[in-house]
């Protein structure tokens, strides 16, 4: 029997996986830019098409720098790049002579949690501080402009970037949506816009919505477009390596053919010491590539690179995928996971790794290990118990809470002002990372949870298991396979999958 190392929640096991098992794993680091700061100067001077950034810039430009989500990557990055970024493109302003009151510069985290001033500063460093820095806010009426409309409704972004005479994006492709202006439209979003960029029938209908071309992406290209149509953007995007631990902490995570001692003593440590250790270690990820320009320019360029640091080969799509889930995500960055947005997190993002086929074939089983303990951290997720507790009690399908839930989520007043002034989730967003669950849930003929908590299972729709081995002789119960393939992801780092 083969071993791996697979994370459930902040345990670590070693389960025994059949011979025959196909294990991927992450791609080897490649080395990253010597000098990231100097590599960003020099981008924003010689663009990857257009013009530099100084000769786009007048002394008296009105300028919006828009940087994507602290939420993605995870871990968080050690060094966060964007504050180098950040700093370069404000030397370029301060060059030209541009007035700080000119400059906004704006977080666009969408519905997820508005960021303190306190967590910026320490992400974004002391410079900024002479600026106009702030999260976007989707329910902020008065700060929206609308730019157009769409069948589903009104096209409503950040008034910011439409006062603005140059909008600069700065973001990290985290995933391959990200090279364009996917994060920058679901960022800066009002929430009547956002509501049809991820909805329940957008989802239900792809069957991979991360791949670029999905009706997923092409949706929000369309608002990019119709932003292009308003307002010059240029885009600085960096690309990270897959270098996740420092080589201190990289050495502990040896498996040995099982469990070192030091895991051992690991998993023996109590649930809230690991808990806090967990969140406070950071992510080795360094940038590989930077680039500047037009987001046409640049999002082909950007995806070129990534593809070629994280993408890894499998031959076949599996019966059976299996792989481990620790309790941090990109909703999770300070605060505690629970049912839903581990579920999201397996459905919607890991099972959704891949760059052209699915991994999974379809009616295969998928085993993913977390405890799904079902915890809320009420500060930040509120609205995630209520869902788990009011709505998936009664309905699990995506159309039908759209239907019959999504208007009291998104207007019930505590909702709104926890999101407004306490940093916390919009009202929407369990919905919405439950709808982004549909595809998996409808290609997998089983979704098998190890070490599972058996009621959150039943109310997420799920089997639970004792542990990986007895998840997998389920799995082979129902396919009724004696030697069914079976791929096996090592994670983390996250990586994407070309299936062939």
């Amino acid at each position: 029997m083969a071993k791996t190392l697979l994370l459930s929640g902040f345990d670590l096991w070693a389960p025994e996986i059949p011979d025959d098992a196909q294990i991927l794993l992450p791609p080897f680091p490649l080395p990253e830019l010597e000098d990231f700061r100097k590599a960003t100067d020099q981008a924003l001077e010689d663009p990857v098409d257009g013009e530099p950034l100084i000769q786009l810039l007048r002394p008296g430009s009105k300028v919006s720098v828009v940087i994507d989500d602290f939420s993605l990557p995870v871990p968080p990055m050690a060094r966060d790049c964007r504050r180098e970024m950040l700093e370069s493109v404000l030397d370029v302003l301060q060059t030209q002579g541009i007035r700080a009151n000119r400059v906004s510069v704006i977080v666009a985290n969408g519905l997820s949690r508005q960021w303190r001033d306190t967590e910026l500063a320490e992400l974004l460093g002391p410079r900024p501080a002479a600026y106009q820095v702030g999260s976007h806010d989707a329910e902020a009426i008065a700060q929206l402009s609308r730019i157009g409309e769409e069948p589903q409704g009104p096209v409503e972004l950040n008034r910011s970037l439409t006062d603005a005479d140059l909008v600069i994006y700065i973001n990290v492709v985290s995933m391959p949506l990200m090279a364009g202006l996917f994060g920058l439209v679901h960022g800066t979003a009002g929430y009547r816009t956002a509501r049809f960029l991820s909805s329940a029938p957008l989802l239900d209908g792809d069957s991979a919505p991360l791949v670029p071309g999905s009706a997923y992406h092409r949706i929000s290209e369309r608002v990019g477009e119709l932003l292009i149509g308003r307002t010059r953007i240029v885009q600085l995007s960096a690309v990270l390596n897959t270098d996740l631990w420092s080589p201190a902490i990289a050495a502990l995570v040896q498996t040995e053919g099982g469990l070192t001692r030091r895991l051992q003593v690991w998993n023996a440590l109590p649930n809230a010491v690991r808990h806090r250790a967990a969140r406070l270690l950071r992510a080795n990820y360094r940038p590989i590539a930077v680039l500047f320009g037009s987001p046409g320019g640049v999002g082909p360029r950007a995806l070129q690179a990534f593809h070629r640091q994280h993408e890894v080969s499998l031959s076949a799509p599996a019966r059976i995928l299996v792989f481990g889930l620790p309790d941090q995500g990109p909703a999770s960055v300070h605060a505690a996971q629970n049912p839903v947005l581990a579920a999201n997190l397996a459905l919607g993002y890991v099972a959704n790794l891949f760059t052209e086929r699915p991994i999974l074939e379809s009616g295969g089983v998928l085993v993913f290990a977390n405890p799904l303990s079902p915890l809320f951290d009420r500060r930040f997720h509120l609205p995630h118990e209520e869902f788990y507790e009011k709505v998936l009690r009664i309905e699990r399908d995506p159309i039908a809470i759209q239907e019959r839930f999504e208007a009291y989520f998104a207007g019930r007043p505590e909702f709104v002002v926890n999101y407004q002034r306490r940093f916390a989730f919009h009202g929407t967003h369990p919905l919405y990372a439950w709808y982004l669950c549909a595809p998996v849930r409808r290609r997998a003929g089983k979704i098998i949870v190890a070490h599972g908590d058996p009621r959150a299972c039943a109310r997420l729709g799920f089997t639970p298991a004792r542990d990986v081995e007895d998840a997998l002789a389920k799995a082979r119960d129902f396919l009724g396979e004696a030697n069914p393939s079976t791929v096996v992801m090592q994670l983390p780092p996250p990586y994407w999958v070309k299936v062939g």
